[in-house]
């Protein structure tokens, strides 16, 4: 890494963003959505009421910082050999943030529309554990594309134009 330089800051700053975003998916998976599926509808009780969970504040706003983050590390890091490994991170994070938008939320929002009952549904409970695991998944994704931008942060920095040559900065 050496030096802290424009190639390297925005690559940092994206990395802590990235894995901000990763340790929320990961308090989501682990404890809300794992508490929220294990008694459909008698766990959705967690989303009633005057002081319900509610984390669509965060999810609103760190994926786009993220995205803008993503495209000012590529700016900086365009013509070094990091490339490869941000493109590949980029992809995976449009990747994770499609099958959410498409997949998981719309799922989500089917399977929790019943509202709470004090009772539980086994169908609902199966459906619901499918969902879990697909989330897990999902999230594996944009864990991926972290780790890929830790593998290019790691990765010397050497200009794509160069045949031979050392670092650049």
């Amino acid at each position: 890494m050496g030096n802290l330089n424009a190639r390297n800051l925005t690559l940092i700053a994206l990395i802590v963003s990235c894995f901000l975003q990763v340790g929320g998916g990961l308090f989501a998976i682990s404890v809300v959505v794992s508490t929220l599926m294990e008694a459909p509808p008698r766990s959705f009780a967690m989303l009633e009421g005057e002081y319900r969970y509610d984390s669509s504040a965060f999810w609103e706003t760190l994926p786009p910082i993220n995205a803008v983050l993503f495209v000012i590390a590529l700016a900086a890091n365009w013509k070094t050999t990091r490339r490869v490994l941000l493109v590949a991170a980029f992809a995976l994070f449009i990747l994770g943030g499609l099958l959410a938008g498409f997949l998981l939320e719309p799922e989500l929002a089917a399977i929790t529309e019943v509202g709470y009952r004090d009772v539980v549904d086994p169908d609902l409970q199966s459906r619901a554990a499918s969902w879990y695991a697909i989330d897990w998944a999902v999230w594996s994704v944009t864990l991926l594309a972290g780790l890929f931008l830790l593998l290019a942060l790691a990765h010397p920095v050497t200009s794509r134009n160069k045949k031979q040559g050392g670092p650049t900065v």
